[in-house]
């Protein structure tokens, strides 16, 4: 009897031994790569093997110094040897903000009421060296001011250049934010091929206007442009077989943020020796043209004076002329018409104002000089801009002429009036009638089925058309409607009930999304978010603030940071609110 029990218990250990190894759940951190320099980025996977559900995604330590964009989530399964393993991968693209030597994990995650820590990982970032062209990584970032010293109100030119050998798509650009700095795009990109010392570049080139309205020192950041960067695939025999196109699918991407070196502008405040007392702040290069016609003129009669300001600078400061009282002339002067242009050289453009001009006599009129002045940062002086003065010679009118009408007939003489006869011209298109007879109603009527139709038909329309809304409300396409239009009330109502955290907020953001523009996101990124209310005419502020506000519940979810829900949820009704005013 011993015997058996001893049997017994041998051969359920043995069978349960493999359902306790299959069942351990563990989590593994991984860098590719333990060598960095500020402008690589390193593919980080957090892999919890055993488990293909997890509650909550990782909680990353050591985050604060890189970007981090997400890549996605993957689970599998593995066969091998007769054993199944299961298994989830998350994975993060992650680029230094800095250099220095860096300590990544633990990872942090939650299965079934267990709290699963993983390893650490260390990463050391080196100080990117002075290259050569040979030397420069594939894709870089540079940004040049057309001169580090300038004037407030004056432009400079602030140009951002990619240079890039290797294909790139989905480009995002954050310029610095500063103080008193008004950053202005001027022409669209422009695509050329470049050579530097004999290594072949491609060069996205964007210029824009830096306008300081204050005067300062200020340390421009560096810009960051993200992108995708483009990988082909891995070749084999088969290539040259699958060269067709119908059998080529999409490359392969990973996110890169390219950075620029930061800059510096120093702006001096205007001169206050010799500023004239018309000084408006018009600063740049300027010219003043004017022109009366047509000439001469006759009293009474309207003469047109042109007077037109154009340049490069500031073109919004060019202030409105007054024109000065004239003796016996009347004038009405137009709406001032402001035209920018916008070139590689910077912004430019004219204004133009009119007066008509009516002389109320004739004689010799003086048309006074008009003047403004404005400030030439190239010989740091201020210039008066004048118009000529204009002398009007103004012709007698025309004398009061007779009418040039012929006088009535006179009445023929006599006492009474002679009477004409009657005569009939023509009738009118419906016939008079003359007697109460050929009023009455016309023989006949609406009898019978016709009668019916007449009075039941306006009832049979409603009834069919309220059915057919019926109908269309059940529709897949109704109902589609119907959540984009409920999207905001469930995303209120939502908020208020949710407590988990900013990992829920996501979640519920992304629903939002779906809903109301019927979409189908598994996962929601920070650089989905701006694309889709771009794409949705929702504003540039908007699109970044949602950006901004995304990569800070990652940050937050992925770093095991407190959080704040209320003010996230206040935060995040406010944007979607402000969303659904500019898109309606």
């Amino acid at each position: 009897m011993a015997r058996h029990v001893v049997t017994f218990w041998i051969f359920w250990i043995v069978l349960l031994m493999p359902a306790g190894v299959w069942s351990q759940t563990d989590i593994t951190l991984r860098l590719d790569r333990t060598e960095a320099t500020p402008s690589d980025v390193v593919r980080m996977t957090v892999h919890v093997s055993g488990s293909r559900t997890a509650d909550a995604v990782p909680q990353i330590s050591g985050l604060e110094n890189f970007e981090v964009t997400r890549g996605g989530t993957a689970s599998q399964v593995e066969i091998i040897n007769g054993r199944m393993n299961s298994g989830l991968t998350y994975t993060y693209f992650l680029q230094p903000r800095g250099s220095g030597t860096f300590t990544l994990g633990p990872a942090v995650i939650m299965r079934e009421g267990r709290r699963l820590v993983s390893n650490r990982a260390t990463l050391v970032v080196a100080e990117r060296s002075p290259e050569s062209a040979t030397d420069k990584p594939p894709v870089f970032l540079e940004a040049a001011l057309s001169t580090e010293e300038a004037f407030v109100g004056q432009q400079v030119l602030y140009v951002l250049k990619l240079y890039h050998r290797v294909a790139v798509d989905s480009l995002q650009l954050e310029l610095p934010e500063a103080e008193h700095l008004q950053f202005t795009q001027l022409t669209e990109p422009q695509v050329y091929q470049t050579s530097v010392d004999g290594v072949s570049f491609r060069v996205l080139e964007v210029p824009y206007a830096l306008l300081a309205s204050r005067e300062g020192t200020y340390a421009l950041a560096s810009s960051r442009l993200r992108m995708n960067i483009l990988q082909a695939g891995r070749r084999s025999r088969l290539d040259d077989f699958f060269n067709d196109p119908f059998f080529k699918g999409p490359r392969s991407s990973r996110p890169f943020t390219a950075a620029s070196d930061p800059v510096e502008l120093v702006v001096r405040a205007l001169p206050r020796e010799g500023r004239p007392s018309d000084f408006s702040g018009l600063v740049g290069s300027f010219q003043l043209e004017s022109r009366l016609e047509p000439m001469p003129v006759t009293a009474g009669d309207s003469v047109t004076l042109t007077v037109q300001v154009h340049g490069k600078g500031n073109v919004q400061q060019i202030p409105d002329i007054h024109l000065p009282d004239i003796p016996f002339v009347r004038s009405y002067g137009d709406q001032p018409v402001l035209e920018i242009e916008r070139d590689r050289n910077g912004i430019g453009g004219r204004k133009t104002m009119k007066w008509a001009l009516v002389p109320e006599k004739p004689g010799q009129v003086n048309i006074p000089a008009l003047q403004l002045s404005y400030f030439d940062p190239q010989t740091e002086t201020y210039r008066p801009l004048k118009s000529d003065a204009r002398i009007l010679s103004v012709l007698p009118g025309a004398a009061a002429e007779p009418s040039g009408k012929k006088p009535l007939p006179a009445a023929p003489a006599g006492n009474g009036r002679q009477k004409k006869e009657i005569e009939q011209v023509g009738e009118d298109i419906l016939p008079i009638h003359t007697d109460a007879g050929s009023l009455a109603a016309p023989s006949g009527g609406l009898h019978g089925w016709i009668c019916w139709l007449v009075l039941a038909g306006p009832l049979c329309i409603y009834v069919l058309l309220w059915f057919c809304l019926k109908m269309r409300e059940r529709s897949p396409e109704r109902s589609a409607q119907i959540r984009a239009k409920n999207a905001l009330r469930v995303l209120k109502k939502r908020c208020r009930e949710d407590t988990e955290g900013c990992a829920r907020y996501i979640d519920l953001l992304r629903d939002y999304l779906n809903d109301r523009f019927q979409l189908s996101l598994g996962v929601l990124t920070a650089d989905e978010a701006e694309k889709i209310v771009l794409a949705q005419g929702a504003a540039v502020e908007t699109a970044k603030h949602m950006r901004l506000l995304m990569q800070r519940l990652e940050n937050v979810v992925y770093t095991g940071k407190r959080d704040r829900p209320a003010a996230v949820a206040r935060e995040l009704l406010a944007l979607v609110t402000t969303l659904e005013k500019e898109i309606r």
